[in-house]
């Protein structure tokens, strides 16, 4: 038998999974059908940039645009970009590779 926790765990993210597939086309649904292609290209295009740009250091003045880009592409989350860096943090630090040749 599953844990309870996982059950619950399953269920707010099919009720997430529910929300969105709901309100997605209720919003399109209200934007005007000439416009309803541009903002769908607009979302697409800030989260392939937002996915394919690495975010700017702390402190840069790309911050606040990246920022906006990344929301705007709903790109947050458990987006691509933000869980290949969670991946990788979990599995601890990587094993430095030795580029020298050893003397003989």
């Amino acid at each position: 038998m599953a844990d309870p926790q996982t059950k619950k765990t399953v269920a707010v993210n099919a009720a997430k999974i529910g929300g969105i597939t709901a309100v997605v086309p209720l919003l399109f649904s209200a934007i005007p059908e000439p416009w309803s292609s541009a903002v769908a290209s607009v979302i697409i295009v800030c989260g392939g940039i937002a996915a394919a740009v690495p975010a700017p250091p702390v402190g840069s003045k790309w911050t606040l645009p990246y920022k906006l880009i990344s929301m705007i592409g709903i790109n947050f989350g458990w987006a691509a970009n933000h869980l290949g860096a969670r991946v990788n943090a979990s599995q601890g630090a990587v094993a430095p590779t030795n580029t020298t040749t050893p003397k003989n």
